[in-house]
């Protein structure tokens, strides 16, 4: 793990969870369902449940994969009083 202005890196080219919830914010309100095909340690995926919007994601790679589930459960853990959360999404399995 390398740490970057007191922020852990779990990817190397992760990105700043602000970054992305700016991008998702930027979306159209009827884009409800955002799919990050290519998951790496899930930081769309966070920035989703810290939203209120609903997330599907595709990593092919288990460290990562594993790693985003972790990193997505504890931003569903700690929710925004002032946005409505999506229903907890359920990890079916990988393949």
């Amino acid at each position: 793990m390398r740490k970057e202005r007191n922020i852990p890196r779990e990817h190397p080219t992760q990105k700043p969870v602000g970054v992305i919830e700016w991008c998702i914010n930027h979306l159209p309100d009827d884009a409800r369902i955002i799919l990050d095909p290519f998951m790496g340690s899930g930081t769309t995926g966070v920035a989703c449940a810290k939203l209120g919007r609903k997330f599907i994601g595709i990593e092919i790679e288990r460290k990562y994969f594993e790693i985003a589930c972790q990193r997505i459960r504890e931003a569903y853990d700690q929710p925004d009083l002032f946005i409505e959360p999506p229903a907890k999404a359920v990890q079916e399995k990988m393949l």
